[in-house]
């Protein structure tokens, strides 16, 4: 089932791109879905499920850094990864050193913006994030040649919100007693 699923998810994705539809490929879960969404592009997830492809990235970073950086360059490296090579803009962020190396890397293959993530949870923190993503949302403007407007950004967050609020409605379903759906059950069947 999850070979069979993971075709159909890279066959999606193509035709996404023969649509001509943009797609951002992301590394991080800070990344702003609402800006791809208020533009009209895809969003795909991007990080490695194998170690395949670590000794190839090892050819040029630093052998101790994590398996999870090295196996997830060694597929953007080695042009593998369906969704990496299908992604137009890659958007990463500030998480550890290891990652900012291989962002840097990754910008030699594909135009690769690095979010810089605050430290801290205050006034001065949200200042920041605000200015990152308005400075995200500049740079895709410029990169595709668009306008995303504030009309369109405010119906994104509207419908991600609902979207996350519905999600957080059904999970809500496993404090019932007896659940009328598994745990296990939710996780495999949110297709």
């Amino acid at each position: 089932e999850f070979a069979e699923q993971r075709k159909n998810s890279f066959l999606a994705i193509k035709k996404i791109k023969d649509q001509n539809i943009p797609v951002i490929g992301s590394y991080c879960t800070y990344f702003p879905q609402e800006i791809a969404m208020a533009m009209g592009a895809a969003s795909v997830g991007l990080c490695s499920m194998s170690d395949e492809t670590i000794p190839v990235a090892e050819q040029t970073l630093p052998k101790n850094l994590c398996p999870l950086i090295k196996a997830s360059y060694g597929f953007a490296l080695t042009d593998t990864c369906p969704y990496f090579y299908f992604s137009d803009f890659i958007v990463g962020e500030t998480t550890c050193d290891g990652k900012r190396k291989m962002f840097e890397l990754m910008n030699e293959l594909k135009e690769t913006y690095v979010m810089q993530l605050p430290h801290s949870r205050d006034e001065a923190a949200l200042r920041s994030w605000t200015g990152e993503v308005i400075r995200l949302k500049e740079k895709l403007e410029d990169f595709y040649h668009i306008t995303i407007t504030e009309d369109q950004i405010r119906d994104a967050i509207r419908l991600k919100n609902h979207e996350r609020r519905a999600m957080l409605g059904f999970l809500e379903l496993g404090k019932l007693n007896p659940a009328p759906i598994s745990g296990y059950e939710m996780g495999t069947r949110l297709d």
